[in-house]
């Protein structure tokens, strides 16, 4: 018996492997051999993020490309990124060339730094302040600190420096984190890789999520992902993708990672330890985090805030550029 393929329509399309994404009574949809094929809308879609082996047919991927369809593929954990499909567009190379031009000049790229950290900082504030009124910590002191930090980034001349800002501020953020998290979860301190227990391996998760988000959005808009001002610019790293989403991280994050645990929608008991001796979710588990960083994403309207990130740096680059040729 035929299945009857299903049907979704939203922007992004997370797709776990084994599968193929093919053509199907005409239609793009992603198909894994026993399940009900699932019919991608393409009215609607933005980017697709496959996990584990997620292949794709030449017929599928002419057609992704004609509808400037980003495709990303991450390990089946979703831990890592191993590579990216984006369509090459020549309309777009006049952005390029202005983001390039606008980060020669270090004053630029200081300024943008700076507007990350800001950011970032701003953010955590914005939590402390929140998890206070709940009555859960009692953010006083930090507040006044994560301040002086924001002032320090706002005057700061110097990139090394500035960057040293950032990480003092994200240790005292997760220094709060710890604070914030109950029995059974335990987090000590931020470890990234491998992440050694399952608070970790959420926030790892998460920000690979949002990583790929950033990412897709950045290549939609025309814009370099690789030059960014706070990161450095290394091979295959999206160091424009990292700048933007520092303001991110707490709230599309951290925040969920802290509700995630604190109302018990998952268990330590569903994360297991890897080869690599990182911990991961358990794969039966992973698919409904997937869905509940999904549904924490629209309904805190996270979309629109990146949007207006990536505005807001268009508008700098913009300005800086018609300041250095007047």
């Amino acid at each position: 018996m035929r299945h009857r393929p299903s049907s979704f329509a939203a922007p992004i399309a997370h797709l776990i492997g084994p599968g193929k994404i093919k053509i199907l009574n005409g239609r793009l949809a992603f198909s894994t051999g026993s399940a009900t094929p699932l019919r991608l809308d393409l009215e609607s879609l933005q980017a697709i993020v496959c996990y584990g082996p997620v292949g794709v047919t030449d017929d599928a991927l002419r057609l992704l490309l004609t509808h400037d369809v980003h495709v990303s593929w991450l390990t089946a954990d979703g831990q890592r990124c191993r590579g990216r499909l984006i369509r090459d567009r020549p309309d777009q190379v006049a952005l390029r060339v202005r983001q390039h031009r606008v980060l020669q000049v270090p004053a630029a790229k200081l300024e943008l730094a700076r507007a990350a950290v800001m950011g970032k900082i701003e953010s955590q504030q914005a939590a402390a302040r929140h998890y206070q009124r709940q009555g859960r910590y009692s953010c006083g002191p930090m507040l006044h600190r994560l301040e002086d930090f924001r002032a320090a980034a706002e005057a700061c001349g110097d990139m090394n420096t500035l960057r040293g800002i950032e990480g003092s501020a994200s240790c005292l953020w997760f220094e709060a984190l710890r604070h914030l998290l109950q029995p059974p979860w335990l987090f000590d301190k931020r470890v990234r890789r491998p992440p050694t227990d399952p608070v970790n391996a959420l926030l790892s998760l998460g920000y690979t999520w949002l990583a790929a988000r950033v990412t897709a959005a950045c290549e939609a808009r025309g814009l370099e992902t690789t030059l960014g001002a706070l990161h450095d610019n290394r091979p295959g790293r999206p160091a424009l993708a990292l700048d933007l989403m520092e303001p991110l991280r707490v709230p599309a994050v951290d925040r969920w990672t802290l509700s995630l645990c604190i109302s018990r929608r998952v268990t330590p008991e569903e994360f297991i330890a890897g080869e690599d001796g990182g911990v991961r979710l358990v794969p039966q588990t992973f698919p409904r985090i997937l869905a509940d960083w999904e549904t924490h994403w629209v309904q805190g309207h996270l979309q629109n805030e990146l949007d207006a990130i990536i505005n807001g740096l268009e508008s700098a680059l913009r300005a800086w550029d018609q300041g250095s040729s007047a």
